[in-house]
């Protein structure tokens, strides 16, 4: 027996239509054009961005990552069903574009606390040896998703990526919660 909430995993020629003679690929359902760019492309680029803006660079992918992940909530608002079915809808485009194999555990009802894991992830291909994590627009991403569909401020980081020799990426996403009157007079720490 299927559960009601469960998703059937799409197909690349269910989001996307190729035309050859004028070189466009559109993604259905969506007004405007859709690319590809090679991972060590962009592997070049988050290098050069590295260099370009220094400290800088992580907040600039993660803001970027981020304005894309809500311009995939807003290009899919046609969809309808609870924000649990949405993420798992959204990481299946996400998926068909290449970006890896997503999986997500925890409270995806409720989007209080989440882990997305992402097997095969594009944005550290090739990477198997840096000191700390480089998946900065996806973990901007995942955050722009989530915070979208909830309609509540999350906080995401990348504790696991593949670049550092691992297997996977994994992204823990936490509601971001006001402190309470307790905590407030205690200088206790918000999750």
């Amino acid at each position: 027996m299927q559960e009601p909430d469960s998703v059937q995993l799409p197909k690349i020629e269910d989001f996307y239509d190729l035309s050859y003679e004028s070189g466009e690929i559109h993604l259905r359902g969506v007004k405007g054009r859709a690319f590809m760019l090679p991972t060590k492309a962009w592997a070049t680029l988050r290098t050069s961005l590295s260099r370009l803006f220094k400290e800088n660079a992580i907040q600039f992918m993660s803001h970027a990552g981020y304005a894309v992940g809500i311009s995939f909530v807003e290009q899919t608002q046609k969809l309808e069903g609870k924000p649990k079915k949405l993420l798992r809808i959204l990481l299946s485009i996400a998926k068909t574009s290449g970006w890896g194999h997503f999986s997500v555990e925890g409270d995806a009802d409720n989007g209080t606390q989440l882990t997305v894991i992402a097997k095969n992830c594009s944005f550290c291909h090739n990477e198997s040896s840096t000191e700390s994590p480089v998946c900065y627009f996806l973990v901007g991403f995942v955050n722009g998703l989530v915070d979208y569909l909830y309609g509540k401020p999350h906080t995401a980081a990348e504790t696991r990526c593949g670049g550092m020799g691992g297997e996977m990426c994994e992204i823990k996403v936490r509601e971001l919660r006001p402190a309470t009157a307790g905590e407030a007079r205690e200088g206790g720490e918000r999750e």
